[in-house]
């Protein structure tokens, strides 16, 4: 039996609580769960989250016995009502909503009323405060302006006035309500005393902007939360908040699901009652108290048992998370054909704790805009699949045969189902820009939900751009081949077989128009200009045939360095040129390391006397791009700034 559950997305900790409950009712009965992150229809205009929504198609009887859906989440950007009709139109397939009530649907209803009213009540009653401010968001979801509605009704019952002004809109985020409370100029224009948000993250967020200010949290303003995450009850200062036992949500939710597919009759509604927890945010928990406790509104006292929260360690275990990213970012710059790509990718993941994987791409990449949203193609190819078992030990898998097969309900071929989708895997969009390639199912490991976020986004942007280098490397081949070999010759570098300057230029040209009259709307890449230092100095001491084996060494490097999809050109004496397509002037630097690295293996294999070396300067371009002379001059420009550089720290 195998379980999906459609969420927004991934990356905070509510998201991974939710799927944390659902998981764990799931695998204690033996069901396999698919998490299908699918953004939210109507996406936001800056965005090209869009093509996630395309995942919907999978959600139905081909390839699940039923799903829950957090609906709530999906309401950021299109109304109750257009939800409700997105939800009925995947029956018959069992389902549950998630804090949207579908009629004829079972709803699991966070229920916040009695909770977040008895913590807006706590701070007018208990401390006697009378001025407000509220940080919110500007949305769609029922539930986020629920809550607002509870927060005036209780004002107005207690005869408080609410002054707008100090109303603040995040996106849910810290980094959000730390920029709009961020505007107040200083501590003097600070008029309220309580600060009530709609989330933890946006209220430790709103925490910063008053630190920065001089306004201390609790003692010169309160700040509360919602939702009691993890960090709410071990940050400084603790938290004062309202617990939605999301753990529980995904628990309950799954056992309703069950039922139905058991054919045990539920319930329309299933209210799940939320707490409050007081912490020291307002000031009913001892600043000076080292134990995390808090107290629930029947006012009794909880040792919640929680570690103070160690920022260094914290930030020591993501910086480790991340430093692995980067190492596999730098990884792909080497192998970008979609074959060089997958045979690497397997490592790739095991070294982030995933344990399963396949990649499924298109026969074509569709375009999609946001004011074209059309169909997604009905055939795919697993390019890439690997599955391990609880004993780590790689299980066969039949799968890449050259042929595709029929996506238009199925998310994998019958073949690969059972054992790429056991126990929890989540399925995810692979698109750039406005093209739409395919989606990845990956089964997640133990690390942080943002790195696995920032790492399938890597990943995807990979394999999107290594089927467009795919694609010119066929295109190369079918040009090589129609090429005469006097043609050939007369844009080949004698001495090293590379492009000369005129095969260069050509090649070069004809890449840039290719790609750019492609409709990709993000074709960019990077001319790079070389020249090898101390060529003169190899020639005036060792000889002419010495320079030349330096040359040809240098060619051997360069070829290594880059992609087998890269132009290379030797312009003429000891200056070249690479042009790189889909490459971004950010990895610039990894290149001349390992331009540099490659150099420095040379010389301690080679036995010759001299050593090889080479300055190299780039610019990227786009299609809004100056003519390939102009950039190559840029480039050398750059290259040129390199060299003295380099001249100056042997100086030094």
């Amino acid at each position: 039996m195998r379980f999906g559950l459609v969420i927004y997305g991934c990356n905070n900790e509510y998201f991974h609580t939710f799927i944390k409950g659902t998981e764990k009712y799931c695998r204690s009965h033996g069901i396999d769960l698919a998490v299908y992150v699918v953004g939210a229809p109507n996406w936001r205009p800056d965005d090209f989250g869009y093509h996630d929504w395309f995942l919907m198609k999978f959600v139905n009887r081909e390839n699940l016995d039923g799903a829950v859906i957090l609906t709530g989440t999906l309401c950021h950007f299109v109304t109750k009502s257009k939800i409700q009709d997105i939800i009925r139109g995947l029956l018959p397939l069992p389902l549950v909503s998630i804090n949207v009530d579908v009629p004829g649907i079972p709803s699991v209803m966070e229920n916040p009323d009695k909770a977040f009213s008895y913590l807006v009540e706590h701070l007018i009653v208990k401390h006697g405060f009378r001025r407000f401010a509220f940080v919110s968001s500007i949305t769609a979801s029922v539930e986020i302006r629920h809550r607002y509605d509870i927060f005036r009704e209780v004002l107005s019952k207690h005869g408080i006035d609410f002054d707008e002004k100090n109303l603040f809109f995040g996106d849910y985020t810290f980094y959000s309500a730390q920029n709009e409370v961020g505007k107040i100029p200083d501590k003097a224009h600070v008029d309220f005393d309580a600060m009530v948000c709609v989330t933890d993250e946006m209220a430790y967020g709103a925490i910063s902007a008053l630190s920065k200010i001089g306004v201390s949290v609790p003692d010169d303003v309160v700040v509360t939360g919602f939702d009691n995450t993890s960090f709410s009850k071990s940050s400084f200062p603790t938290l004062t908040t309202v617990d939605q036992h999301i753990e529980r949500q995904g628990e309950l939710s799954a056992q309703i699901l069950h039922d139905q597919t058991e054919g045990k009759s539920v319930r329309d509604i299933y209210n799940v009652e939320t707490s409050c927890r007081l912490r020291k945010s307002c000031g009913c928990i001892n600043i000076s108290d080292m134990e995390n406790n808090s107290i629930d509104e029947n006012g009794v006292y909880e040792k919640e048992g929680v570690a103070t929260f160690n920022s260094t360690l914290k930030f020591l275990s993501l910086q480790e998370q991340m430093q692995k990213v980067q190492k596999q970012l730098n990884r792909l710059q080497g192998s970008l054909s979609l074959d060089e790509l997958c045979s690497s990718m397997k490592e790739d993941f095991i070294n982030l704790g995933i344990t399963n994987a396949a990649v499924c791409i298109y026969e074509k990449p569709k375009v999609h805009t946001k004011a074209n949203i059309g169909d997604t193609p009905d055939k795919a190819r697993v390019y890439f699949a690997f599955s391990m078992d609880e004993d780590d030990n790689e299980i066969p898998l039949e799968y890449d045969n050259g042929e595709f097969f029929d996506c238009s309900k199925k998310l994998l071929p019958a073949s690969l189902e059972n054992e790429i989708l056991r126990g929890t895997n989540t399925v995810l969009t692979l698109y750039h820009g406005d093209l739409l390639y395919g989606y990845i199912i990956v089964r997640l490991g133990g690390y942080d939900p943002f790195i696995y976020t920032l790492f399938c986004s890597v990943i995807a942007k990979s394999i999107c751009s290594a089927f467009e280098v795919s694609k010119k490397m066929a295109e190369n081949l079918f040009l090589e081949k129609s090429n005469s070999d006097l043609s050939l010759l007369s844009r080949t570098d004698e001495m090293t077989g590379i492009y000369n300057r005129r095969g260069f230029m050509e090649a070069s040209r004809k890449a840039m128009d290719v790609s750019a009259s492609k409709e990709i709307s993000a074709f960019h890449g990077l001319v790079i200009f070389g020249d090898m230092d101390g060529l003169k100095k190899i020639n005036d001491t060792y000889g002419h045939d010495a320079g030349d084996r330096a040359i040809k060494a240098e060619v051997e490097v360069l070829k290594k360095a880059f992609r087998d999809t890269d132009i290379i050109g030797r312009l003429g004496g000891d200056e070249f040129a690479i042009l790189g397509l889909s490459l971004d002037y950010s990895m610039f630097a990894s290149i001349k390391t390992r331009v540099s690295d490659l150099c420095a293996e040379w010389n301690r294999n080679s036995g010759e006397q001299f050593s090889l070396s080479i300055s190299l300067g780039a610019v990227e371009f786009n299609s809004e791009s100056d003519s390939l002379e102009k950039l190559l001059k840029l480039a050398d420009d750059e290259q040129y700034k390199e060299k003295v550089l380099k001249k100056k720290s042997r100086q030094n």
